[in-house]
């Protein structure tokens, strides 16, 4: 439990009621304002859940693929799997619920891009926090400090 990443699930969080809003913005229905904000929350929740599998099971993974492009790489599949998985489960349970297969395939694609274009993001500001790390180290160096 010392590997996981606390941060990337506070992180899932957040993009999970992202991702809500976006979803509510595109959801075309005559619905509460009440009930489009338990929605929101509902998907917060789960990017929360998610946050978790995705960071557990990538704390398993062994420590020789500490390469950050890896990590982020694999990171990044273990979150499409997990979030396509409970998604699905969630299709399967509310069958009734969504008319046609279409509309949980577009809502499918839009998390999945989501979730893609976040950790793309963040692998970029990791690199760049890296560099700004390496000129400090250099400016240091170079001023005896």
């Amino acid at each position: 439990m010392e590997k996981i990443h606390y941060a990337n699930i506070i992180k899932s969080f957040f993009l999970g009621l992202f991702m809500g809003v976006i979803l509510q913005f595109l959801d075309t229905s005559d619905t509460a304002f009440t009930y489009r904000a338990m929605v929101v929350l509902a998907s917060g929740s789960i990017g929360l859940i998610i946050g978790f599998l995705t960071e557990w099971v990538t704390a398993l993974l062994p420590i020789n693929i500490a390469n950050p492009r890896t990590y982020f790489f694999i990171n990044n599949l273990i979150a499409l799997l997990v979030t396509a998985c409970i998604m699905i489960t969630f299709y399967m349970l509310s069958r009734g619920e969504i008319e046609n297969r279409g509309e949980f395939t577009t809502s499918l694609l839009i998390v999945l891009a989501i979730i893609c274009i976040a950790n793309v993001l963040d692998y970029v500001m990791y690199r760049r926090a890296q560099k700004r790390l390496e000129r400090f180290k250099n400016v240091v160096k170079r001023n005896n400090l």
